[in-house]
C-alpha cells in the first residue's frame, strides 16, 4: 500500500492546519534568538569598560539590564513549552478522530485489501510524531533562529566573518541534503520493518496452536529470526546515511572553531577587530556550533517524524464510502424493496448475480439460499458494494441517490458478532436513550435473558472485545439483539440463523416472522428447516435466478 501524498507534503499539510500555533513559536523564537545576543553584546562591553578602566556604577548597570533581558527570554521560552504542549495534545486528539471516523467511513471493499487490526498499529506513530515534533519545534528552530541572527551580527563585525558565514552555511546545506538525500527512504524501510516485526507478533498472538509442536516451532522461530535480520539490516542502512552526517558535522564543528579562532585573532593583531568583538564573535559562534554536536540526533528525530507521517498516512488515505447523497423518506412502517436486473462479475471475493430481480411488499420475508457464501446480494442492497449494473430501490429511491449514514439508521444488517469493550448493555444500547427494561426485553427476543441473568453484573457485566464471557454464537445474539431494538424497517440477516444454537432458534424466528413487526426480513441460509418459515424464497445458482413461493405467488 502506497501513501497517496508524500509525507513532506502530509507533513505541510499538519503545518497548515497548525499555522497559528507554529506561528507564535517562531515570533517566540525569533525574541530568543535577539536576546540570545544579550551575553555576547554584554561581553564585550564588559571587556571594553574594564579594558578602559571604567567606574564599578556602569557594570552594575550592564549586569541589571543583562538579568532582566535573560529573564524576559526565559519567560519566553517557558512560554514556547506551553504552546507545543497544546499543540501536541489538539494534534493527537485531531488524528485519533480522524482516524477513528475514516475506520467508520470505511468503503468495505477495502477490507479484502487492508488487514484493518494490523493497519490500526500505525496510529501508534502519532506518539513518535508528538515527541520528534516537539523536539524540532523547540530545540532546532531555536538553534536555526539563533543561528541566523548570530551570523548576521558576525557579518556586521568584519567582510571576513561573512565569509566565514557563507563558508559554513554552504557546508551544512551539503551535510543535510547532500549526504541525506537517502535519509528519508531509509528511515521509511526501517519503519515498515518494525511494523512487519509486529504484525508477526500479532499473529503468533492469534493463533495459538501454530507453535505447539517442535516442527511448527522450529519453522515460526526461522521466521522470526528472519524479520528481525530485516529489521537490523534496514536500520544499519538507516544509520550509515546518518552517522555519516554525524561525523561530518562534527568535523564542521572542529573546523569552524579553529578558523574563527586563527581569523579572529589575526584580525585582533592588526586592529582590524576589537578584543570584545572576538570574545562575543567566540561566543556566538560557540552558540552556533554547538548544534552541530547534536545533529546527529536532530536528523534522527526529523526522519523519525517523516517516517511516522508516513503511516499515518496508511490510515488517513484508506477510501471511503460517500458522505452524501438524498435523505430517505420518513416511512414509519416497513420498506419496500425492488431489485432490477442485477449483476455482479465473479471474483475471490464476490459471488456473481446475473440479472437478480424480485421485489418485496412492505413486511414481507424473504429467504435468499446458494450462491450466498459471501453475502454480494446483501452487500449491495445495504450499500456496500455497487454492482455492475441495475438497480435497488427502497420505498421507490435508488440506493445510488441516497445518503448511506442517513439509511443505515432504518436498515440493519447482521453477519458477524461485532462487541465492543463496554458493558452488555452498552454493546445493545450503541449510545441510544434505551432503558434497562428495553435492554432486557430485546436480549430475551434472542434468548439471552437466563444467560445475563446468572452473570455477577447482569446487563452491566464488563465484555471484553473477543466478547468474553459470552461464547461466540452468545456474541451473535447480542449483536442481532443490538439491530432489533433499533426497530429497523429492513433487516438484513447474512447467515445468522444457520449459526444459532437450535434451542433458542424458535424463539428467534417467532420474533423476526411475528406479524406486528416493523421490518421487511431478507435473511440468507442453506438450512431447509429455517427456509421453510419464510414466506418468500429465491434461489440463486449458476448465475440464473429462479424462484418459488412458500405462501403466495412470487
Amino acid at each position: 500500500m502506497n501513501s497517496a501524498h508524500s509525507p513532506l507534503q502530509r507533513l505541510q499539510q499538519l503545518i497548515a492546519l497548525e499555522r497559528e500555533d507554529i506561528g507564535t513559536l517562531i515570533i517566540y523564537g525569533l525574541g530568543i534568538g535577539v536576546l540570545s545576543l544579550a551575553t555576547p553584546v554584554a561581553v564585550q562591553a564588559l571587556v571594553n569598560t574594564i579594558a578602559f578602566g571604567a567606574l564599578f556604577q556602569p557594570l552594575l548597570v550592564l549586569t541589571v539590564v543583562l538579568l532582566v533581558l535573560l529573564g524576559f527570554s526565559n519567560s519566553l521560552l517557558a512560554l514556547q513549552f506551553y504552546v507545543v504542549e497544546m499543540l501536541q495534545r489538539r494534534v493527537f486528539v485531531r488524528l485519533f478522530g480522524e482516524t477513528a471516523v475514516r475506520l467508520q467511513q470505511i468503503r468495505y471493499a477495502a477490507k479484502n485489501d487492508y488487514h484493518l487490526p494490523e493497519l490500526t498499529n500505525r496510529f501508534f506513530d502519532v506518539v513518535t510524531l508528538q515527541k520528534t515534533a516537539s523536539v524540532m519545534l523547540l530545540e532546532l528552530l531555536g538553534y536555526v533562529l539563533q543561528a541566523v541572527i548570530g551570523m548576521l551580527l558576525l557579518a556586521f563585525y568584519h567582510p571576513l566573518l561573512l565569509a566565514f558565514d557563507l563558508f559554513f552555511v554552504c557546508v551544512l546545506a551539503f551535510i543535510l541534503f547532500g549526504m541525506g538525500k537517502n535519509g528519508l527512504a531509509s528511515a521509511i524501510e526501517q519503519s515498515k520493518a518494525k511494523y512487519k516485526a509486529a504484525a508477526w507478533l500479532e499473529e503468533l498472538a492469534a493463533n495459538p496452536l501454530l507453535g505447539k509442536s517442535s516442527e511448527n516451532r522450529a519453522y515460526l522461530n526461522a521466521q522470526t529470526d528472519q524479520i528481525a535480520k530485516n529489521y537490523v539490516d534496514a536500520c544499519a542502512k538507516h544509520f550509515k546515511v546518518l552517522s555519516g552526517q554525524n561525523i561530518s558535522a562534527l568535523i564542521l564543528h572542529a573546523l569552524a572553531n579553529t578558523l574563527l579562532l586563527g581569523m579572529g585573532g589575526w584580525m585582533v593583531i592588526s586592529d582590524q577587530l576589537s578584543l570584545g568583538q572576538l570574545i562575543a564573535a567566540e561566543l556566538v559562534v560557540g552558540a552556533m556550533i554547538y548544534g552541530l554536536t547534536r545533529l546527529g540526533k536532530a536528523l534522527e528525530n526529523f526522519y523519525d517524524m517523516l517516517a511516522s507521517v508516513d503511516k499515518l498516512g496508511y490510515l488517513l488515505d484508506l477510501p471511503q464510502e460517500k458522505d452524501h447523497g438524498e435523505m430517505p423518506a420518513r416511512i414509519d412502517a416497513p420498506y419496500t424493496v425492488a431489485v432490477e436486473n442485477l449483476c455482479l462479475p465473479e471474483s475471490m471475493y464476490l459471488d456473481a448475480l446475473n440479472q437478480v430481480s424480485f421485489q418485496l411488499a412492505p413486511g414481507e420475508r424473504l429467504a435468499v439460499s446458494a450462491g450466498i457464501a459471501k453475502g454480494s446480494l446483501l452487500d449491495i442492497i445495504y450499500g456496500l458494494r455497487e454492482p455492475r449494473s441495475g438497480q435497488v430501490c427502497l420505498n421507490g429511491q435508488d440506493l445510488r441517490d441516497l445518503n448511506l449514514g442517513q439509511l443505515r439508521n432504518t436498515v440493519s444488517l447482521v453477519r458477524e458478532a461485532e462487541i465492543f469493550s463496554g458493558t452488555l448493555a452498552d454493546n445493545v444500547r450503541l449510545g441510544r436513550a434505551l432503558g434497562l427494561t428495553e435492554v432486557k426485553r430485546a436480549l430475551a427476543s434472542v434468548g439471552l435473558a437466563d444467560t445475563v441473568s446468572i452473570l455477577p453484573d447482569s446487563v452491566e457485566t464488563l465484555l471484553l472485545p473477543n466478547g468474553s464471557p459470552l461464547s461466540h454464537e452468545q456474541c451473535l445474539r447480542l449483536t442481532l439483539a443490538r439491530a432489533l431494538i433499533g426497530r429497523p424497517r429492513l433487516l438484513l440477516l447474512d447467515r445468522v440463523l444457520d449459526r444459532l444454537d437450535s434451542r433458542v432458534l424458535p424463539t428467534v424466528m417467532g420474533v423476526l416472522l411475528a406479524e406486528d413487526a416493523p421490518w421487511t426480513l431478507i435473511a440468507t441460509s442453506q438450512r431447509a428447516d429455517i427456509i421453510a418459515q419464510f414466506q418468500r424464497h429465491i434461489r440463486l445458482d449458476d448465475n440464473r435466478f429462479s424462484g418459488n413461493k412458500n405462501e403466495g405467488g412470487l
